[in-house]
């Protein structure tokens, strides 16, 4: 009984932290998927400089055109979308004795609100990785004064341990990682269409919710 509640209040949480977000999520991950090919966008418009508007998708997708305020906005964003990848793998789990083949493909055959709950379930297990790593990373971005408090604690006084160097490593790491564009030209139309994932997600969660709540709640009142 504990446990059905606890499914249902995670529901909940999944549920209306997506709605709120969707927009802001559709806006992050459209401008990073452009952005992958800054460089080459550049290039191609502008020899030796860069073109307006790509500076300005830049700064959208990194401070939201805020600067210190947009950045945190940016954090908190990330940490939504975190939970959101939290309590969906916990909402999606199979259990040990589950089928696990049908929860992280789409069935042949599958349509409707069948076809929308699988096409979201298998899009949320192949992808949670990678939006977990730009999640945490955005947040790195907005907040790094944790993470390089961390480093100082590792320190001994001001001389680097292997520990703080593995830590400084690491973020640099995955911030390269969080825009891709450090690994050649595959890996950037890789993330640039990986990047559309979380859009998927949130239309297919937003039109499972339309037809669960919205359209039931309408048809009572024909």
């Amino acid at each position: 009984m504990r446990s059905a509640w606890i499914r249902r209040a995670l529901f909940q949480v999944h549920l209306w932290t997506g709605l709120a977000i969707g927009l802001y999520v559709l806006a992050i991950c459209l401008s990073g998927s452009v952005i992958v090919f800054r460089r080459e966008i550049s290039r191609a418009l502008c020899d030796r400089c860069e073109p307006p508007f790509v500076t300005w998708l830049a700064n959208f997708h990194g401070d939201l055109l805020a600067g210190r305020v947009g950045l945190m906005w940016n954090g908190i964003g990330a940490m939504a979308v975190t939970a959101m990848c939290i309590t969906g793998a916990v909402l999606w789990w199979p259990g040990r004795r589950g089928n696990w083949v049908r929860s992280i493909t789409v069935q042949r055959g599958s349509t409707g609100r069948r076809f929308l709950r699988e096409l979201h379930n298998t899009l949320g297990f192949w992808g949670f990785l990678l939006i977990v790593l730009w999640a945490v990373t955005g947040m790195y971005f907005a907040f790094p004064d944790v993470v390089n408090a961390l480093t100082e604690w590792l320190q001994d006084g001001d001389a680097e341990t292997p520990a703080s160097v593995f830590v400084q490593d690491a973020v640099a790491e995955l911030s390269r990682l969080h825009f891709g564009r450090a690994y050649g030209l595959f890996v950037k139309i890789l993330w640039a269409i990986l990047g559309l994932v979380p859009c998927a997600l949130l239309i297919t969660g937003a039109l499972m919710w339309w037809n669960r709540v919205i359209r039931k709640r309408a048809s009572t009142f024909v």
